[in-house]
């Protein structure tokens, strides 16, 4: 069913298929989250400042461990 290619993968970051697809779902829910604050913060830099970097800074540090 997954290729050798994605079943590397799994191995390289120690996941099983259900727990690698429940943190990639999870990533891609908080970064959807900041799209109303970016399209915000365009419009008027005064708000949500630091939000996109620290948002992505967390998930790279929960990532990396």
């Amino acid at each position: 069913m997954l290729s050798k290619e994605c079943k590397l993968h799994l191995k390289e970051v120690g996941d099983t298929p259900l727990q690698h697809m429940k943190k990639a779902l999870i990533i891609a829910g908080k970064l959807q989250l900041l799209v109303p604050a970016l399209i915000i913060h365009s419009i008027a830099p005064r708000f949500f400042k630091n939000t996109a970097t620290n948002v992505m800074k967390d998930i790279l540090k929960d990532r990396n461990g």
